[in-house]
């Protein structure tokens, strides 16, 4: 039987594997191949549709996806889409994708503001001048 901690602990070795494989694909300049394998990672691993969690807004996603997990898996694909625009020369998009990154980051940490794995991913992507735990704050650090 399948515990929780197991589906999770699955879901991230299978994230990671896609991510790779869609990262290769953008640095052999196959970027729309890239972005379906994350759109199909979506649907796949997540069970939703990339477009719709896409159309919604960060907290309904986040809702939607009900799940601390499947909430930051989706916020790490949105991610790893950013990193192929950034590859594929594609600046504005990846800005783009990477604010909604941030946006859902947000979000999951609102409704699970202890998740470990969602407070470690924020604390890795605080840049310069923002509050910890809050991607895009203009709030200054201390």
């Amino acid at each position: 039987m399948l515990t929780e901690r197991d589906w999770v602990m699955r879901l991230v070795r299978q994230l990671a594997d896609f991510i790779a494989r869609a990262l290769k694909l953008a640095s052999e300049s196959r970027r729309e191949e890239a972005l379906e394998l994350l759109r199909q990672t979506c649907s796949s691993e997540l069970g939703m549709e990339y477009e719709v969690l896409a159309m919604l807004d960060a907290a309904a996603a986040v809702e939607l996806l009900g799940h601390a997990s499947r909430a930051l898996a989706f916020a790490q694909l949105v991610e790893a889409m950013a990193e192929v625009e950034t590859r594929s020369g594609e600046p504005l998009r990846a800005e783009g994708r990477r604010r909604h990154a941030d946006e859902l980051l947000a979000a999951i940490l609102k409704r699970w503001p202890r998740h470990p794995e969602a407070v470690a991913w924020s604390a890795a992507r605080v840049k310069p001048g923002e509050a910890p735990g809050f991607p895009g704050s203009t709030e200054t650090v201390d």
